[in-house]
């Protein structure tokens, strides 16, 4: 243990840690400041900006010299310690063994001392082991400067303080509220709500920004309408298909989707929309719905789906009355088209309307079947004008001729005058075309026939909405269009299901599903009610056809009549 003692030794001792270290235990506020800063994300799921109040300080602190006490320890040199006994050694046995005259006593004490001073720095010449070790002793000595620190955190909760708040979408203040509170620390603006209130619709709504006025200071926040709302999909037809997959045939039609219903849009490709209904993914036409901007939580409560009744299920489809026996001279032609593509919508259940007729006219009427000829989709006017043709052969002075006509129809001017044209289907090999309707009632007047009636269910209000044409002046083309026949055949009768400006409805509402149009609808209820004569369905049909489209939609649709009457659509 002595040589250990002897061998080793420690110290301590206060070194310069830092010249300019900084003494936060004094401080001075030089200046304060309160700010905003965002905190968290908004999306469609949180459509709200957060603002967290911060406090922003300046602080003064004194620079000063900072020491520090650390320990070192130390290892005796052994060199060194055998030179300074050897030498000790010498300079003792020099003092004390020689005889140095009459001055011994001062060289004997001088040999002495320098003895001990070579023994002693032998053993103190210890060299240092590893790097001083601190014992976490600090102290501030003189000062030797100031210095500014700025510290932030949440300001305290407490604080009693408002901000304006602008909103602008478009460059027009959507919301505005000069005096809006704080509370607990935080700003919380409504971005959702303001922007829902604006019905926003189409696919590319732009962006909103939000304008916060705060002690002096103008944040701004800039977020694209997508990023805040989610889309949903507004359907805009009458009726559109509701599919399980996107692509269109008839295995994959859940239900039909009445208009004005909303679903949430998941996705967007070039066609389709995928939308929720229910928790099911499925699958609606890009033509046939609008998109509006909505929030995440939004209610849905304007959904009505229709399911897909089978052909016979709706009162007119069934208990069909027998009002003539079989008609052996008698020929119809049912033109129906249905499947247009965009602009215009598909008009459903166009043939289904058309199976009601034929219906009616095999069983109330007692049409033989081989004697209705029903064409779909026309894409011109070829196939048409051959089946005129074909009947025109056939027909004699007592054939019963009834004509049925379903679709688009649009007013071109030829000649200097207003003509009404039956739109076209396109198909791969024909463009988009249509048929002048009084060419067509013209061949129809080439028939002979004992009488003729024609029902039309042709809708022009999507190419009148323009330029819609005058009351006074309806009547007048209607009139012009149908004349080859009306002067040709003083026994035939044509029936309008709307005027020009009228949309040829649908009999559909959430609790009465027809399933038909309400011009086609009426005409078979008045069969079904055993009315015959023309001028008593004219006024069944003016009744109840108006009545319900204003019921339904809030919109009227008047038939016309021309020609004859008191034709009686059951044979005498």
């Amino acid at each position: 243990m002595l040589s250990g003692f002897l061998g080793s030794c420690t110290s301590a001792r206060w070194t310069v840690q830092e010249k300019q270290s900084v003494d936060h235990s004094e401080s001075e506020i030089v200046r304060e400041n309160y700010f905003l800063q965002q905190s968290g994300e908004i999306n469609s799921g949180n459509p709200v900006l957060s603002l967290e109040l911060f406090t922003k300080t300046e602080y003064e602190y004194p620079q000063r010299v900072l020491v520090q006490r650390t320990i070192q320890d130390y290892q005796l040199r052994w060199g060194s310690v055998a030179l300074g006994i050897g030498g000790a050694t010498m300079a003792f046995y020099l003092a004390n063994a020689t005889d140095f005259g009459h001055d011994t006593s001062t060289k004997r004490w001088t040999l002495n001392g320098m003895g001990a001073l070579m023994l002693a720095s032998g053993f103190l010449n210890m060299k240092a082991v590893g790097d001083p070790q601190p014992t976490g002793e600090e102290r501030y000595l003189r000062s030797t400067g100031t210095t500014t620190e700025i510290d932030t955190m949440p300001a305290n909760s407490s604080i009693d303080t408002t901000a304006s708040v602008y909103m602008l979408y478009n460059d027009l203040i959507i919301f505005e509220d000069n005096n809006q509170q704080l509370s607990n620390g935080k700003l919380n603006i409504p971005v959702g709500d303001a922007l829902e209130d604006l019905n926003l619709s189409g696919a590319n709504p732009g962006s909103v920004t939000v304008e916060v006025l705060f002690a002096d200071s103008l944040y701004q926040y800039e977020y694209p309408i997508e990023s805040v709302l989610q889309p949903y999909a507004v359907v805009n037809d009458q009726l559109t298909a509701l599919r399980s997959s996107a692509n269109e045939n008839d295995d994959n039609v859940l239900a039909d989707l009445v208009e004005g219903s909303e679903l949430k849009i998941n996705n967007i490709n070039d066609e389709w929309y995928q939308v929720l209904y229910g928790i099911s993914e499925t699958y609606i036409k890009k033509s046939s719905a609008d998109i509006i901007w909505r929030s995440e939580d939004y209610t849905i409560e304007d959904q009505v789906a229709v399911p897909r009744v089978p052909f016979g299920n709706v009162d007119v489809e069934s208990n069909i009355p027998v009002l003539n026996q079989q008609n052996n001279n008698a020929k119809a032609l049912l033109v129906v088209n249905q499947n247009y593509e965009e602009p215009l919508n598909t008009r459903n259940f166009a043939f289904r309307d058309g199976r009601l007729i034929r219906s009616y006219l095999e069983n109330a009427l007692g049409y033989k079947e081989e004697d209705i000829h029903q064409l779909a989709d026309i894409p011109d006017s070829d196939t048409l004008n051959t089946v005129l043709s074909s009947i025109q052969e056939s027909a004699n002075d007592s054939t019963e001729f009834f004509v049925y006509f379903s679709g688009y129809g649009t007013i071109e001017t030829q000649n200097s005058a207003n003509e009404l044209q039956l739109l076209t289907v396109p198909s791969e090999a024909k463009t988009d075309s249509t048929i002048s309707l009084r060419s067509i009632f013209s061949e129809i007047g080439k028939v002979s026939s004992a009488k003729t009636i024609v029902l039309s269910d042709i809708d022009f209000s999507a190419s009148n909405q323009k330029g819609r044409t005058p009351e006074n002046q309806q009547q007048k083309i209607m009139e012009y269009t149908v004349s080859p026949l009306t002067d040709a055949h003083p026994n035939s009768s044509i029936l309008f299901g709307a005027r020009l400006n009228n949309v040829s409805g649908l009999y559909m509402s959430q609790g009465v599903e027809k399933m038909h149009h309400i011009f086609p609808y009426f005409f078979a209820r008045a069969l079904q009610e055993r009315r015959t004569t023309i001028s008593d369905i004219y006024q069944y049909l003016e009744r109840n056809v108006s009545y319900t489209s204003r019921k339904l939609y809030d919109r009227p649709q008047s038939p016309l009549l021309f020609g004859n009457t008191q034709l009686n659509i059951v044979s005498e």
